[in-house]
């Protein structure tokens, strides 16, 4: 349901275009015995999952905190670099079969960068905190 609230800002859309097709993944090809006993291919999953729960709570927040749109996409271009990172790693793995390899390059996505956005973020939101931050002597 966050998702769809922002589905407007392209990085979120591609980040869900990545979701899907992890989801895919999961249901056309689960993982078989031989892969739930192999502790680096189930880390490799875990990545995707943490990575996807992190961004639907950060999406429930957004409103919350009153988090800009601008913030929120820069963010999901991150977002969409990590996920797509996690998905290499999943592919490189020897139990990961070719099929479930073929959906981990489906994943594999290059987000979308706006200087401008970029740029009002940096200036209207990061540089604004810079003299905030006072470390405890």
């Amino acid at each position: 349901p966050a998702f769809a609230a922002f589905s407007k800002l392209a990085n979120v859309r591609l980040f869900t275009e990545q979701i899907e097709t992890f989801k895919s993944a999961i249901l056309e090809e689960p993982p078989g015995p031989d892969q739930m006993r192999d502790l680096d291919f189930l880390m490799a999953v875990g990545e995707i999952f943490v990575c996807i729960a992190y961004a639907e709570l950060l999406l429930e927040n957004a409103p919350v905190y009153e988090v800009s749109d601008d913030l929120v996409d820069q963010i999901f271009e991150v977002l969409v670099r990590d996920l797509s990172d996690y998905a290499l790693k999943l592919h490189s793995k020897s139990t990961t079969s070719q099929p479930q390899a073929a959906k981990c390059m489906e994943m594999i996505r290059r987000p979308v960068f706006d200087a401008e956005r970029y740029g009002r973020v940096w200036t209207q939101e990061i540089s604004g905190l810079a003299a905030l931050y006072e470390m405890n002597s």
